[in-house]
C-alpha cells in the first residue's frame, strides 16, 4: 500500500468517523447528537457560594446532592449541577420558560429549614401576617421530623379551602410530636419556613403520625414548598453569586442569527478563494474548509461539549484558520510555478516550506484559547473549545488533507494554468525605508487610544463590575422615561430609575424593540431573582436575558481577566522566544506589534460605545494571536531568506521577504474578515460588541505586522550591531 492510498483512507476514516458522530444512528433518542448551550437553548445559570469561606467538603457535597434531588424533581431535563472552588455550587438547567427559571431560582437556593413553635400567650390573637419571631416560644421542632411531604387542595366535604402540603411524620418522632401537641390542645403553634411564618393553626387535637400547612396563595408555592421539604434542609448557607438566565426567545434568535452568519461568512470566503485560486486550488480549498467543520462538530458530538453562541463565532473563526494556512501554502506553490517549476514539484516545495509557518502561527493562537479555557467559564469557554478543536481541524486539514486532494487531482495534470490573482508577482515595496513616518502616525495614533481609554474608562460589563443587567423586547418602542419610571415604581430597596443605565438596543435579528437595562449592587437579595421579571411584568415586555454578578464572582471574574491576558502574552512570548531563537528580537518585536494592536483596539471600541465583558475579553486575546499569527509568517520568511540569501543587507532581506508574505497576509486578512463582517451584520446584538472588536483587531493587526514588525526588527538589530563593537 502506497502513501497516496493509505493517506487516503486515514481522511476517509476520520470524515466517516465525524459524519456518524454527527448523526449517531446508534443513539434511540430523538435529539440532535450536538448539545446547545445556555445561551442557545434558553435556560438558567446559577452560582451559589457557601457564607463560610472554607465549609467543611461533605456539607458542601451534601448540599449539592440536596440541590440536585430538588431539580430532579422539578423535571429539568439534563441539568448540570456541580462543586466548584472548595465553596460554590454552579447550577445549569437548560430549556427553562422564563417562568419555570423564576421558580427554579427561588427552589435551588432556599435554605428549606422547618421549624415549629407555640405562639407565645401574649400573641395568641395576632393574625399570622403580623407575627414576627418574637411572638413565638423556643423552637420545639425541626424539619428533621418529616419523612415527605406533598401538595394539595384542602377540602371540606367537596368544598375546596384552598392549597396546603400535607405532610408525614418519621415513626421515631411521631410519639414526641404526639405528646407535644396533646398537651398544648387549644393554643396557635406556627410553622416556620426559613424564617417566614407560613400559618399559625390552633391545635384541635393530638397530631401524631401526620400534618397539614395551611396558609399558602396558590398551589404552585404548596408544590416547591413540599418538594424542598421532601428534599431536607441545606447543611450550610447559600447565597446566589450569579444568575444567568436566557428565555428561550433569544436562544432561537441567536442560533438563526448566528446559522446566517455562518453560511453568509463560508459562502463568501468560497467565492472569494475561487475567484483567486481558480477552479482547481479555490475548490480543493473550499472543500477543505467543509471538511474542517466536519471535523469540528464530529468531536464536539463526540465529546459531548455544548455549543455556546461565542462557540457558533469560534466556529467561523475556523473558516478564517482553515483558509489561512491554504493560503500560506498556495502563496509558496504560486512562487514556484511564477518560477517555472511544474505543478506537482511547486506543490511538493510549496507544502514542505510552508509547513513550520503553518505550525508557528496556529500555535500562538492555540495558546490563547488554552488561557481562556483555564481561566474563563460558562460560554467563553465555549468559545475556547471550539476554538481550539477549529485549530486542530484546520492543521490537520492544511497539512494532510489538502495535500493529498491535490497530489490526487494534479496526477494527470501536466502543467496547471495559473489565475490572473494567482499569478501576481511578488511587489517591490522598501516598507523599511518608508517606516519613518508611519511609525510616528502608529504612535501618535496609540497614545491617543490609551489616553482615551484613562479618560473615558472602558465601559465594563456586569461582568466585571457586578450587579444586575436585563434585556427586554416589546412590539412597541420604549420609552427610557417610561422603564425608569417602571423602575421607581417597584420600589425595590437600593435600586432607583434615575442611576440606573437604560439604553436602547438595535437587533435586526429579533422583532420589535428591545431595550437594555443594568443596575449596580445591592444588598437586596430580591434583584437577583425577582426584579427582573416584576420590571418586564410592569413593562408588559417580554424578558428575554437577565444576568446578576455578586461581588464575589465580579471579582473573581476581574482577577481571572487579568491572570488571563498575563500567562497568554507570557505563554506566546516564550513560545515565539523559543522558535526563533538566537533572533530574540522576532519575538520581542511580534510582542510589541501585539501590545500595539491591543492598545488601538481597545481605544476605537471604547469610542465607540462597546461594553467591555468576557467575550470582547475573548475577542482581545484571539486578535493578540492573529496578531503574532501574522507577525510570525513574516518573521519566518525573514529567517528563511536570512540563511538562502548573502547578496543583501538586514534591511533589503526584511524588505524582501514583507514584499513575499504582502499577499498573503491580504488574502488571510480579507478572507478572516468576511465571516467576521457576517457575524457583525448578521450575528445579532449579543455578539455585536465582539464581532466589532474582531473586525477591528485583525484589521490593525494586518497593517502592524507590515509596518510596525519588520521595522521594529531592523531598529533591533541595528542597534544590536552598534553595541557590538564597543563590547
Amino acid at each position: 500500500m502506497n502513501q497516496r492510498i493509505f493517506t487516503g483512507l486515514l481522511v476517509l476514516a476520520a470524515v466517516v468517523a465525524s459524519v456518524a458522530y454527527i448523526w449517531q444512528p446508534w443513539s434511540a433518542g430523538t435529539e440532535g447528537s450536538l448539545k446547545l448551550g445556555l445561551d442557545l437553548q434558553g435556560g438558567l445559570r446559577v452560582v451559589l457560594q457557601s457564607e463560610i469561606d472554607e465549609p467543611d467538603p461533605q456539607d458542601l457535597q451534601t448540599a449539592r446532592n440536596i440541590v440536585e434531588n430538588r431539580i430532579n424533581e422539578f423535571g429539568v431535563s439534563e441539568p448540570l449541577i456541580q462543586t466548584s472552588g472548595g465553596n460554590r455550587i454552579v447550577v445549569e438547567l437548560p430549556g427553562l420558560t422564563t417562568e419555570d427559571q423564576d421558580r427554579a431560582l427561588e427552589l435551588i437556593g432556599q435554605q428549606a429549614i422547618l421549624e415549629f413553635a407555640l405562639v407565645r400567650p401574649q400573641s395568641e390573637g395576632l393574625a399570622t401576617s403580623q407575627m414576627t419571631r418574637e411572638d413565638l416560644e423556643d423552637v420545639a421542632f425541626t424539619g428533621e421530623i418529616i419523612r415527605t411531604a406533598s401538595a394539595d387542595f384542602e377540602r371540606v366535604g367537596t368544598t375546596s379551602l384552598g392549597p396546603a402540603v400535607f405532610f408525614e411524620i418519621l415513626p421515631a418522632f411521631t410519639r414526641d410530636f404526639g405528646d407535644f401537641t396533646g398537651s398544648n390542645t387549644g393554643r396557635r403553634m406556627a410553622i416556620v419556613l426559613d424564617g417566614r411564618i407560613i400559618t399559625a393553626p390552633t391545635l384541635q387535637s393530638r397530631i401524631s403520625d401526620q400534618g397539614q400547612i395551611t396558609g399558602i396563595t396558590s398551589l404552585e408555592e404548596a408544590t416547591d414548598i413540599a418538594l424542598v421539604l421532601r428534599s431536607g434542609s441545606l447543611p450550610i448557607n447559600l447565597t446566589v453569586q450569579e444568575v444567568r438566565a436566557i428565555g428561550p426567545t433569544l436562544g432561537a434568535d441567536s442560533i438563526d442569527a448566528g446559522r446566517v452568519a455562518a453560511i453568509v461568512g463560508a459562502v463568501a470566503v468560497a467565492l472569494a478563494v475561487l475567484l483567486i485560486y481558480g477552479p482547481l486550488f479555490g475548490g480543493v480549498l473550499a472543500v477543505g474548509v467543509i471538511i474542517a467543520m466536519t471535523f469540528v462538530f464530529g468531536i464536539l458530538a463526540g465529546l459531548g461539549a455544548a455549543l455556546t453562541l461565542p462557540g457558533l463565532a469560534g466556529l467561523v473563526l475556523t473558516i478564517g484558520a482553515a483558509v489561512d494556512g491554504n493560503v500560506i501554502s498556495f502563496e509558496r506553490i504560486k512562487e514556484e510555478l511564477v518560477d517555472g517549476r511544474g505543478i506537482r514539484l511547486a506543490m511538493k516545495q510549496g507544502f514542505a516550506n510552508s509547513l513550520s509557518a503553518i505550525l508557528d502561527a496556529n500555535a500562538t493562537t492555540l495558546l490563547a484559547a488554552a488561557t481562556l479555557y483555564q481561566y474563563t467559564s460558562g460560554p467563553v469557554r465555549g468559545f475556547a473549545i471550539t476554538l481550539a478543536i477549529g485549530i486542530v481541524a484546520a492543521v490537520v486539514v492544511n497539512t494532510i488533507v489538502v495535500p493529498w486532494l491535490l497530489d490526487v487531482l494534479t496526477l494527470r495534470i501536466k502543467r496547471h494554468r495559473i489565475p490572473p490573482l494567482f499569478g501576481i508577482r511578488t511587489i517591490r515595496f522598501r516598507f523599511v525605508e518608508r517606516a519613518g513616518t508611519v511609525l510616528i502616525a502608529s504612535g501618535v495614533l496609540f497614545a491617543g487610544a490609551i489616553g482615551v481609554v484613562a479618560i473615558k474608562g472602558l465601559s465594563f460589563s456586569t461582568d466585571f463590575t457586578g450587579g444586575t443587567s436585563i434585556l427586554l423586547q416589546q412590539d412597541n418602542d420604549f420609552d427610557v422615561s417610561a422603564v425608569r419610571g417602571a423602575i421607581d415604581t417597584l420600589n425595590y430597596d437600593g435600586v432607583n430609575g434615575e442611576s440606573a443605565t437604560v439604553v436602547p438596543v438595535i437587533d435586526d435579528t429579533i422583532d420589535g424593540s428591545l431595550v437594555s437595562v443594568r443596575v449596580g449592587l445591592t444588598e437586596n437579595e430580591e434583584v437577583a431573582s425577582s426584579f427582573p421579571s416584576d420590571l418586564a411584568s410592569a413593562l408588559d415586555a417580554n424578558l428575554l436575558q437577565s444576568d446578576f454578578v455578586g461581588p464575589a464572582v465580579g471579582a473573581d471574574l476581574r482577577q481571572s481577566a487579568i491572570t488571563a491576558v498575563a500567562v497568554a502574552l507570557a505563554l506566546i512570548l516564550l513560545y515565539v522566544g523559543w522558535r526563533f531563537w538566537p533572533t530574540w528580537i522576532v519575538a520581542i518585536s511580534a510582542i510589541a506589534a501585539a501590545v500595539h494592536d491591543v492598545g488601538i483596539t481597545l481605544g476605537l471600541i471604547d469610542l465607540l460605545g462597546a461594553e467591555f465583558s468576557i467575550p470582547v475579553l475573548a475577542a482581545m486575546l484571539f486578535v493578540v494571536g492573529y496578531s503574532l499569527n501574522d507577525s510570525i509568517v513574516i518573521a519566518d520568511r525573514i529567517r528563511e531568506n536570512l540563511k538562502r540569501t548573502r547578496d543583501r543587507t538586514y534591511t533589503q532581506t526584511v524588505n524582501l521577504s514583507v514584499n513575499q508574505t504582502l499577499s498573503r497576509t491580504f488574502i488571510t486578512s480579507g478572507t478572516t474578515l468576511l465571516p467576521v463582517l457576517a457575524l457583525l451584520l448578521f450575528g445579532g446584538s449579543v455578539l455585536r460588541d465582539f464581532s466589532l472588536t474582531l473586525l477591528i483587531g485583525i484589521g490593525i493587526g494586518t497593517y502592524s505586522s507590515v509596518f510596525i514588525l519588520a521595522p521594529s526588527i531592523v531598529w533591533f538589530h541595528r542597534q544590536r550591531a552598534k553595541r557590538r563593537p564597543a563590547a
